[in-house]
């Protein structure tokens, strides 16, 4: 019993949890920094410069999330890969592993036809007067530049979701230790079956 409590867990296994669990934090953080801190201060912009910021804030965003879900993930994948299929460390990294990637499906869904949307909207009103009131007169209520920009956020929140749900499954891997010290196959014997 005493060699199950003093095993350790190899650093490299140490190492990975933590590069997938930082990583995917870093990321969902940020993404959902975007929709509640940097977006709404856009939002307070007149149309042609919203339509920049916004442009500046997601590629900025795109920027710095590409590389550090990439290696969430595979962080992520290489953990599992450390575990027995049938431990609960395994399936809560491989679903971390699946979940983390997921948001380039998702962007590629629904976001990019909106980006193609806003980057449009901000090349057609790059020489528009801040003076002029009536920049987007006669545009449906949900093509305006703002309406576009409140809708992406929003579809950005939800992009989250997936890393919101990686992350978590990426750290309850690293806490369940049940897996890890091999509690699972430990049985404890009493009377004279000690001996």
């Amino acid at each position: 019993m005493a060699s199950v409590l003093n095993q350790r867990t190899p650093t490299g296994l140490i190492i990975a949890q933590t590069i997938g669990i930082t990583a995917s934090a870093y990321v969902c953080g940020s993404n959902l920094c975007l929709s509640f801190i940097s977006i709404p201060a856009v939002m307070q912009a007149p149309a042609p410069i919203a339509a920049k910021q916004w442009y500046t804030v997601f590629m900025r965003g795109g920027y710095f999330a590409k590389p550090f879900a990439l290696a969430a993930a595979l962080a992520s994948a290489y953990v599992a890969s450390q575990h027995d299929t049938s431990s609960r460390a395994f399936k809560l990294n491989l679903a971390a592993a699946v979940l983390l990637p997921c948001i380039v499906p998702f962007t590629l869904a629904f976001i990019v036809p909106l980006n193609e949307k806003l980057i449009e909207k901000m090349d057609s009103l790059a020489s528009t007067s801040l003076e002029d009131k009536a920049v987007e007169t006669g545009v449906a209520d949900g093509e305006t530049t703002h309406a576009l920009i409140d809708k992406w956020a929003t579809l950005n929140v939800a992009r989250a979701g997936f890393l919101v749900a990686g992350t978590l499954c990426a750290t309850l891997a690293a806490v369940d230790k049940r897996d890890t010290l091999g509690f699972n196959n430990m049985a404890f014997a009493s009377g004279a079956n000690r001996m």
